[in-house]
């Protein structure tokens, strides 16, 4: 296949041909919104309900009733210890969900820049995900960070696939062959 735009390819009234958009394209647009809104409930956990997670997590790790007054002040003071760690990551997360989903309408056009974007904060999404699944503070934050690693690491591969390549050079060639 000639990635060369001939002009059999020129459409009636002298429009460019226009390339239909691959399915590889909408893998990684429903990729990168699944991370977006992973992203977004895994703040939102953290935020909400972090210190009473982090509550029942300290006293069933510890093993402790949290009845008695000085061993719920010495859990209290590990909780708030904990928390700013926790709320620190929650605001780490909105901002990657922020930036994810100002790249959702680029990604789906196959942007180079915005695919570059993404494969540069992937990396970073995967470590924050694999230290949410390591503290394992709440499972529903671990599900949260596994679906935002996931769903990244999907966008991603599906970003850079043949199809998708093709695609974005055949529609730059379009542009380019296009009377100003």
């Amino acid at each position: 296949m000639s990635d060369h735009i001939s002009a059999t390819h020129q459409m009636a009234g002298g429009s460019a041909y226009q390339p239909r958009r691959p399915g590889t394209l909408l893998v990684a647009t429903l990729a990168t919104a699944v991370a977006a809104v992973s992203m977004l409930s895994s703040a939102a956990v953290s935020l909400i309900a972090g210190r009473s997670l982090l509550r029942s997590y300290v006293s069933d790790e510890l093993g402790l009733e949290i009845d008695s007054e000085a061993v719920g002040s010495v859990v209290d003071t590990a909780v708030e210890a904990a928390f700013g760690s926790l709320q620190a990551r929650a605001y780490v997360w909105l901002f990657l969900a922020a930036i994810v989903v100002l790249l959702l309408l680029p990604v789906r056009d196959g942007r180079t820049w915005a695919r570059v974007v993404l494969s540069v904060l992937t990396p970073v999404v995967v470590l924050l995900g694999l230290r949410d699944l390591t503290d394992m503070v709440s499972p529903i934050t671990g599900f949260a960070a596994a679906l935002a690693v996931l769903g990244t690491l999907l966008a991603v591969v599906a970003c850079w696939l043949p199809a998708t390549n093709r695609y974005v050079r055949t529609r730059k060639q379009s542009r380019r062959s296009q009377p100003r």
